[in-house]
């Protein structure tokens, strides 16, 4: 396909990489996973080789042991090859994940897929909670949970937030606070057990919005963000006049280029809205799918969580 997604169903708005089925908030479980091309399983099937045709040689075929190639049962297309430890985690379940948070906590699932030909799986569902930003800069709270066939990642689930204005997305990552569930591949899925890690993210939320609040009060002019930005993109060693364009780009974004820089001024609040929206929608990208898998999984997403951390460090 054109696009790394490739098969996806959305709620509500468009999402920023336009891409999708678009499907009631409201709908089932079961929709969901129809509507978003995930109505499929995986197995493992043994890995098997052909005994060489030479005298001597032991013909047929030969099963190595426990080795298996990871499979998907609808068109088998192979994902990887893992050991008999590893155990799957059904798209299904990444679904049924929200259904008693659905029910109970009335969380709404926004947008459900697969990247990379089936490879990675996620659904994402809105908590409810919110925060006004400098009083009217809006930010909702996410529940992303994902795993991987390709062996790239562990299955996770994590917070995320995106700031409604310009849909930048960032991590609720916060040291005192668990905003992130990694489960590995060899280990059971148990969806309650992680939903008590998480504790629904409530004062977590409740933390993180205070941190916005808090770097929203930071002001800084050019050079201290240049210096912030500094500590996330490293230069080359020895060579003083190298300037990153990355980093100038970011700064045209922070001096007043960003969306909503009106709102979040030369803060704090707005160095990493620059650094999220240079991330997300400007960094250079093979595809809008590329993109969204680079803001939840990759490196995009790790110079977001970076330059955010150096920021709140400012705060103390």
């Amino acid at each position: 396909m054109a696009h790394l997604i490739e098969t996806m169903a959305y709620a509500n708005a468009v999402p920023w990489h336009g891409l999708g089925n678009n499907i009631n908030a409201d709908s089932p479980i079961e929709d969901w996973q129809r509507q978003s091309g995930l109505d499929w399983t995986v197995s493992k099937r043994p890995v098997q080789f052909a005994g060489e045709c030479v005298p001597g040689a032991n013909y047929g075929i030969h099963t190595f042991k426990d080795k298996f190639v990871l499979v998907r049962d609808t068109d088998s297309r192979p994902f990887s090859v893992v050991s008999g430890r590893y155990k799957p985690v059904q798209p299904s379940e990444v679904l049924e994940f929200f259904r008693d948070l659905i029910a109970i906590h009335g969380m709404t699932i926004e947008t459900a897929g697969s990247l990379k030909d089936g490879k990675r799986i996620w659904a994402l569902a809105k908590t409810g909670d919110a925060h006004k930003v400098l009083g009217n800069d809006l930010v909702n709270s996410y529940l992303l949970i994902a795993t991987s066939y390709d062996l790239t990642f562990s299955t996770l689930a994590q917070f995320t937030s995106v700031r409604v204005v310009c849909n930048n997305t960032l991590q609720q990552s916060l040291k005192d606070y668990i905003s992130r569930v990694s489960i590995p591949h060899f280990r059971d899925f148990n969806a309650t057990h992680i939903h008590e890690q998480l504790g629904l993210g409530r004062a977590q939320w409740g933390a993180f919005s205070q941190a916005l609040d808090a770097i929203a009060k930071i002001k800084l002019d050019s050079v201290k963000a240049k210096e912030v930005l500094g500590k996330v993109f490293v230069t080359p060693e020895k060579d003083i006049t190298y300037v990153d364009p990355q980093v100038e780009k970011i700064l045209r974004l922070f001096e007043g280029k960003a969306i909503g820089a009106d709102i979040a001024g030369q803060t704090g609040w707005g160095l990493v809205n620059a650094v999220t929206e240079y991330a997300d929608h400007h960094k250079r990208a093979r595809s809008q799918g590329n993109r969204l898998d680079n803001a939840w999984f990759g490196t995009t997403a790790n110079i977001k969580d970076a330059v955010f951390h150096e920021v709140l460090g400012l705060t103390s």
